[in-house]
This record gives C-alpha cells, structure tokens and sequence, in this order.
C-alpha cells in the first residue's frame, strides 16, 4: 500500500502539496510517510484546504478555478479516507 499522499489522484497532488508546504509541513511529511491519516490529521487537512478555499473566490462570490480544484481535492481526500474509516490518535 502506498502513502496517503500517493492515495491522491495525480491532478490533486501538486495543489495539496503546495498548500501543506506552506501551511502545514509537518502534516505533509506526515502524509508522505503514513499509508492512512488520523482523525486529527483528517481534521487539519480539512483546516487547511478549507482555509485554502475560502480564499479563492472570483465575482459573485464563485470559486475560481484554483478554489474549484483545491474543493475536489478536498472532496477526492474524504472520499478516500471517510472519517468512519479512521482512528483516532
């Protein structure tokens, strides 16, 4: 089994990573290195690309394509890893 991160479809990859690079490092090597995140991991990514998102609004309050992309890699991530499906720390 591979890493959280590689559990991400490639189109995701480059936009998560960019984001835990600047926000989160430590949960990046995290995700890297895990096969499956926590609940608090879970949590934090949700932190992260929700906080990423919310900055990405065009007119009328619609996401640009950059907030349309880090909302599907959110999406694609809980879709993967459910949050029944994991443990907490």
């Amino acid at each position: 089994m591979g890493t959280v991160m590689d559990s991400l479809p490639d189109r995701f990859r480059p936009i998560v990573t960019s984001l835990l690079e600047q926000r989160d490092p430590a949960l990046l090597a995290a995700f890297q290195a895990q096969e499956k995140p926590t609940l608090d991991q879970q949590e934090a990514m949700i932190d992260v690309l929700g906080d990423a998102f919310t900055e990405h609004f065009g007119p009328g309050h619609e996401p640009t394509e950059r907030g349309k992309l880090i909302d599907d890699a959110l999406g694609a991530f809980l879709v993967r890893w459910p949050s029944e499906d994991l443990a907490e720390d």
